[in-house]
């Protein structure tokens, strides 16, 4: 057999090996559904609180649910009128497994300054809601809108 035929044999045989092989292994690859809820920055007051429930009532099966949390304080203001925070403290929850038709929830204190609090969802399909609490009379003051982002699951 001449060099050349045996050289395009093995270059069909490879193209075809690939061809064949390629989408076996992209769906191998491909990570689980991660989803992130975020409430952004906002500031709450001393005597109010924030609670993020989130709710698995269309899960399948159990999923890893954790909380991320940052409190913010203020660095000063320019002649525009814009000011600058910085993260304070930070840090994320132990997951916690939610199975269908369950919730879990997760608080912060208000000190005046901003927070962001995050929930993350390893796979499935959730509901998430964050309301900002007095908590002097248990009065549900203002619902915030959590945005739903795909994300990293940590």
């Amino acid at each position: 057999m001449k060099p050349q035929r045996v050289f395009s044999v093995v270059l069909v045989a490879i193209l075809f090996t690939s061809i064949v092989t390629l989408p076996f292994m992209a769906h191998a690859q491909q990570p689980r559904d991660r989803f992130r809820g975020d409430t952004g920055v906002f500031t709450l007051g001393v005597g109010q609180k924030v609670v993020v429930w989130i709710h698995g009532g269309a899960l399948k099966g159990p999923t890893k649910v954790r909380f991320a949390w940052q409190r913010y304080m203020a660095t000063g203001c320019n002649s525009d009128g814009v000011c600058q925070q910085v993260v304070q403290s930070q840090g994320t929850t132990a997951p916690v497994n939610l199975a269908p038709n369950e919730a879990a929830s997760f608080e912060v204190q208000g000190n005046g300054n901003g927070v962001r609090v995050e929930v993350q969802v390893a796979a499935g399909d959730v509901n998430g809601d964050a309301e900002i609490i007095n908590t002097a009379t248990g009065e549900v003051t203002s619902h915030v809108i959590m945005a739903n982002t795909e994300g990293d699951f940590h």
